[in-house]
C-alpha cells in the first residue's frame, strides 16, 4: 500500500476534500492504481469533530460523501507511515517539522506539488505508473525534484509564496468551500499526474 496523506489545521475542510477528491480522481484516471491509499489528518484537529455542513454540502455536489467523515488529529505515527505527505498551507509544514522532524523530507504543499508538474513530467516522462514498486521510486525521484528547486530552508516547497497555500474556507458561505474545492481539484490535476504520469481512463476535468 501506497500511502498519501493530506494535512490541513483542523480536519474539518480542507484536507477531508483533499482526501476525496483525489480518490475519486484515482479511480477515474488511474482505475488501476488501486494500492494507493489517501487519508486525511489535521495539526489542530479535535479527535470526532464533523467535516463542516458547507464542507458536506459542497462535497455532495461532486458526488462525494463526507457525511460520515470524523476529524483525525495529526500524530507523528500517521506522518511517519505516509509515503507522501501533502499540506493545504505552509504553516503546516512547520507543525509537522516539530511533530515529526524527519517527515519534512516526504512533505510538500499540494499546490507546489502541482507547480512543478511540466518541470516533473519532461524529467521523468509521463508514461502511467503501473506498479507499486515502480510508484514508490517515482515518488522518491520527484521529491528529489522538488529539493532541488526549493529554497535552502530544507523545505520542499516555496516557503516565501502564497501561491504554496490553499485558503482556509471554515465561517465562509457555501459558494466559498466550492471554489476552494475547485482549486484543490485543479490542483490534484497537475499533482497526480506529477506522481502517476498521464492518466489511464475516465474524462479527467481540465
Amino acid at each position: 500500500m501506497v500511502r498519501v496523506l493530506f494535512v490541513c489545521t483542523g480536519n474539518t475542510c480542507r484536507s477531508p476534500m483533499a482526501a476525496a477528491l483525489f480518490r475519486s480522481r484515482r479511480d477515474r484516471d488511474y482505475p488501476h492504481l488501486t494500492f494507493v491509499e489517501a487519508s486525511s489528518a489535521g495539526i489542530s484537529a479535535v479527535p470526532g469533530n464533523a467535516a463542516t455542513q458547507e464542507c458536506v454540502q459542497a462535497m455532495d455536489l461532486w458526488g462525494e460523501d463526507l457525511s460520515g467523515h470524523r476529524a483525525s488529529p495529526l500524530t507523528p505515527a500517521r506522518l511517519e507511515e505516509a509515503d507522501l505527505v501533502l499540506a493545504m498551507a505552509r504553516e503546516h509544514l512547520l507543525s509537522i517539522e516539530r511533530i515529526s522532524p524527519g517527515s519534512l523530507a516526504r512533505t510538500t504543499t499540494l499546490t507546489y506539488l502541482s507547480s512543478r508538474e511540466p518541470e516533473v513530467s519532461a524529467f521523468l516522462g509521463d508514461e502511467p505508473v503501473k506498479g507499486e514498486e515502480e510508484l514508490r521510486s517515482r515518488i522518491g525521484e520527484v521529491l528529489g525534484r522538488l529539493r532541488k528547486g526549493a529554497g535552502n530552508e530544507g523545505y520542499l516547497v516555496d516557503m516565501q509564496s502564497r501561491s504554496s497555500d490553499i485558503m482556509d474556507p471554515i465561517g465562509s458561505p457555501l459558494g466559498v468551500y466550492l471554489g476552494v474545492a475547485e482549486e484543490i481539484d485543479a490542483y490534484l490535476q497537475g499533482a497526480m499526474r506529477a506522481l502517476f504520469g498521464r492518466p489511464l481512463g475516465g474524462s479527467a476535468r481540465l
